[in-house]
């Protein structure tokens, strides 16, 4: 199980970096290139049924991923990016480990969000690791913009988006005292992220990060980032 986990992880890289690529292109008004590149992503697609279906699993777990490569217009990458792919990892990794096999080694590259990954990890590649913590914090705040076409930052974007009396998004069910919990809780942890890590790497060029701490913030941020995505509607 440990080897079609690694395989299946393997696809969905490579769906990852050509969904960019794809998205990129059509930016660009390269309609013939991006074109070219989604080709490639159905076959990549393809590979990723017959590797489910071959272990026994559901393909209904891969959502609207299968439409948004057919469809394959820059609002389809998007998705694919931020909200398809990572839902599959995650069945990927529900599927493995309760297939009981080895341990899972999971590297820096698979903790990141899609929109993390994109946004700062070149930065960290680069040794710019103050550039890469502020850019995986503002890459979560934009994140949430974008899913409620708000234009507000920091505490007040968070205070109106996550809202326990009224909010446009949940995390939990807030008809118990858990999900209101979860509710202040993560309210008040993104609060945090945005006066605690991005208003400091903001507003000075100097910093205390090393490697290990600069990835260890990303981390955190990929967290909140698939929060962010997980949040429904109320």
């Amino acid at each position: 199980m440990l080897d079609w986990f690694l395989s299946v992880n393997a696809i969905l890289r490579d769906l990852q970096k050509k969904a960019y690529d794809a998205r990129v292109h059509l930016v660009d008004g390269d309609v013939a290139t991006a074109k070219a590149v989604n080709g490639y992503m159905i076959s990549d697609y393809k590979a990723l049924r017959r590797a489910w279906e071959e272990a026994g699993f559901d393909t209904e777990e891969f959502g609207y991923l299968g439409r948004h490569i057919h469809f394959g217009e820059e609002h389809d990458y998007k998705d694919i990016i931020q909200n398809d792919l990572p839902a599959v990892e995650a069945w990927a990794e529900r599927h493995a480990r309760q297939g009981g096999a080895a341990a899972i080694h999971v590297g820096f590259e698979d903790l990141l969000h899609p929109v993390v990954l994109e946004s700062a990890y070149k930065q960290y590649q680069d040794g710019h690791l103050r550039d890469a913590v502020l850019n995986a914090i503002v890459a979560v705040f934009d994140l949430i913009r974008e899913r409620t076409g708000l234009k507000a930052d920091g505490q007040g974007l968070v205070s109106e988006v996550f809202s326990v009396e009224r909010p446009l998004l949940v995390f939990s069910d807030l008809e118990s005292e858990s999900g209101r919990n979860d509710q202040k809780g993560f309210l008040q942890i993104l609060t945090g992220a945005y006066i605690g890590i991005r208003n400091p790497k903001a507003h000075s060029l100097r910093h205390d990060l090393d490697e290990k701490t600069a990835a260890q913030y990303m981390i955190f941020a990929s967290l909140l980032a698939r929060r962010v995505t997980e949040a429904r509607a109320p």
